[in-house]
């Protein structure tokens, strides 16, 4: 008789303690992953503040007057928002609501209009159910979603503030992340870990400003076409679509949207317009204003991007999607240089044999 091959395996106690502490780690981090995204939050906006801070100090000023004149100057330009602009946008809102039932006809029209020279009675029928019925039903949804959206950014208001502080922290103790790598790190691995940090911190700074201008100068870009195509709550619509350019790729056709719809409902050859200017803004964007402004910061795959981004939006929602990019970055830059350590190694132990 042939005997039968057996596979021993041994699984040592510490293994097995090992493996349990991984999972009991994972699921601390889990409980505590909004405290991580706050904290995440934090550190990006430090390093996105931290070369101004440098600037500040290379003149002289100290570390501690930079920060609260650049605190100041931000207070006051979210003060002069919500006394200016704010008001305006909730306006704007408070009339979109308003003159909606005016739109759904004039959609419902444009269906009949559409049904009268096509075959497509059953798209147009189905169409004017959802105007009639899903869509009104959803618009009183909205509205009190909003009312419950309004009273948890008064309840993250803490929230606002931890951040701040924190914020504050990282830039007051320019040492205190060195400090605790040095604390957490051992030594032989201290001076490679601090100039990681340095390049991670570096990258997610340029990230930020780009960014922010990149957001800034769409929103310019479509409040001044609107206005000069004489499209409604022009202000509404650029705001929504410089806040969603934050999003990579996905963000410009979020922003244009509603504002083909709402010039969809003032007339056809609006819509066409604005289709047009949004897509002229888009390709601004990307033949100027991204190689300019952002050039190669990510230096990262379009395909990984959107990935990315996917799975940040599935985590943390419009959140996860735009800190996906940053934190995708420094595993990048993680994951780029332990190839490249180990690459060095491999050469070294080449020689050596």
């Amino acid at each position: 008789m042939q005997e039968k091959n057996q596979l021993t395996i041994n699984i040592s106690s510490l293994t097995i303690i090992k493996v349990i502490g991984i999972f009991l780690i994972f699921g601390f981090l889990y409980l505590i992953r909004d405290v991580i995204l706050v904290v995440v939050v934090s550190i990006i906006l430090a390093a996105a503040l931290n070369p101004l801070v440098n600037y500040f100090q290379r003149k002289k000023i100290p570390r501690i007057i930079s920060i609260s004149v650049i605190y100041l100057v931000i207070f006051c330009v979210i003060f002069f928002i919500i006394v200016l602009i704010v008001p305006v946008i909730f306006d704007q809102i408070n009339q979109a609501v308003e003159n909606f039932p005016q739109w759904k006809g004039k959609v419902a029209e444009m269906f009949a209009i559409v049904q009268q020279y096509s075959n497509i009675d059953n798209f147009t029928s189905t169409s004017k159910e959802f105007l009639s019925q899903d869509l009104n039903k959803n618009i009183v949804q909205i509205g009190q979603n909003i009312f419950f959206r309004v009273i948890d950014i008064f309840g993250g208001l803490v929230t606002f503030i931890f951040v701040l502080i924190m914020i504050f922290y990282l830039l007051l103790e320019v040492k205190a992340m060195k400090k605790i790598i040095q604390s957490i790190v051992p030594d032989k691995f201290q001076s490679y870990t601090l100039q990681l940090f340095s390049q991670v911190q570096n990258k997610i700074s340029l990230w930020s400003r780009g960014q922010l201008i990149l957001c800034l100068s769409i929103g310019l870009f479509s409040y001044i076409g609107l206005l000069i195509l004489g499209v409604k709550y022009a202000l509404l619509l650029a705001l929504i679509a410089g806040i969603s350019e934050c999003i990579p790729y996905f963000g410009p056709i979020i922003g244009a949207i509603p504002a083909i719809f709402l010039a969809f409902t003032q007339s056809p050859v609006t819509a066409l317009l604005v289709i047009a200017l949004y897509f002229i803004i888009q390709q601004l964007e990307n033949h100027i204003l991204v190689p300019k402004i952002m050039g190669k910061i990510v230096g990262l795959n379009p395909v990984l991007v959107i990935i990315v981004v996917l799975i940040g939006g599935k985590l943390y929602g419009p959140i996860g999607m735009l800190l996906a990019i940053p934190i995708a970055t420094t595993l990048f830059i993680l994951i780029k240089d332990f190839f490249e350590l180990k690459k060095e190694e491999d050469k070294k132990q080449q020689i050596i044999n």
